[in-house]
């Protein structure tokens, strides 16, 4: 939260007491949520708070590479954990579970090596069925 906090503030963004809970609530969540189940979850708290602060608090950390948008169905989801990992997404349900995983590093360094690119960021995703709807299928 403090490297967020810093790392906005140093670039000029003013610190509200909503965005705090936004960024709050990405960083303690497991889930991906999407920008109407943040704004469901803050506006407990600030009720005040509109759809739209969520949505261009988003697309600012998006920007400054402190959330990953994954897209599930068309909806836009959020993720805090941007560290390399793989993003397993449910396709009937639409939960997103991470899995680090070690190897990524050395793929995307096999991948730069091979067609010679400079690999800023990278995203992976598996798709299929968590085990709850895979167990409903039988």
């Amino acid at each position: 939260m403090e490297q967020i906090v810093a790392s906005l503030r140093d670039e000029g963004f003013r610190i509200t007491p909503q965005r705090m809970a936004i960024v709050d609530y990405l960083l303690k969540t497991e889930d991906h949520p999407s920008a109407d189940h943040i704004h469901k979850v803050v506006r407990k708290r600030y009720p005040m708070i509109s759809l739209s602060t969520v949505y261009k608090t988003l697309y600012l950390l998006k920007e400054k590479n402190l959330v990953n948008e994954i897209e599930v169905e068309g909806e836009s989801r959020f993720d805090a954990h941007t560290d390399d990992h793989i993003n397993i997404v449910c396709i009937k349900c639409g939960k997103i579970d991470d899995v680090d995983e070690e190897t990524l590093k050395d793929i995307q360094v096999k991948a730069a090596k091979k067609s010679k690119y400079l690999i800023l960021k990278s995203s992976f995703e598996l798709h299929g069925y968590c085990s709850s709807c895979k167990s409903k299928m039988k």
